[in-house]
């Protein structure tokens, strides 16, 4: 049997889900493909916070007061196309692989690829989450 990985929130601090979130977005604001689809948030400071929850409860960290994030509700009105999200993942890698060592940073990216891959079987392709079984005609 192989031995448990360890949590990734024991190898990443909510300090540096904190720092590259707030990298990744200082990117991200004003990426010229990127940045409209932040345009409609007024308070900036609360969304990065709640998007540092969001992935350090991911990683398997405790808060207190949990938020409730629909993070599929979120980006289904916003017309995010597949090139976006992979705009979106190339720019997280990179702010990864600047602000984290190699394993935590790969291993944060694997959470973030399964995401991308939920976000868009739902969002993009309009696809029903699970396992679709199709009736023998």
């Amino acid at each position: 049997m192989p031995p448990t990985e360890q949590p990734l929130c024991e190898q990443i601090s909510y300090q540096q889900v904190a720092q590259v979130v707030k990298a990744f977005y200082k990117k991200l604001l004003v990426h010229e493909q990127l940045g409209h689809f932040f345009d409609h948030i007024d308070d900036f400071a609360s969304h990065e916070e709640r998007i540092v929850n969001f992935w350090w409860m991911s990683m398997g960290g405790k808060l207190d007061n949990p938020p409730k994030i629909d993070m599929i509700g979120k980006h289904f009105t916003l017309g995010i196309k597949a090139k976006d999200l992979e705009t979106w993942l190339g720019i997280f890698s990179e702010t990864l692989g600047e602000n984290l060592d190699p394993e935590p940073a790969k291993r944060w990216m694997d959470k973030a690829l399964q995401i991308a891959a939920r976000i868009k079987q739902i969002v993009i392709d309009h696809k029903p989450m699970g396992i679709q079984i199709q009736e023998k005609q």
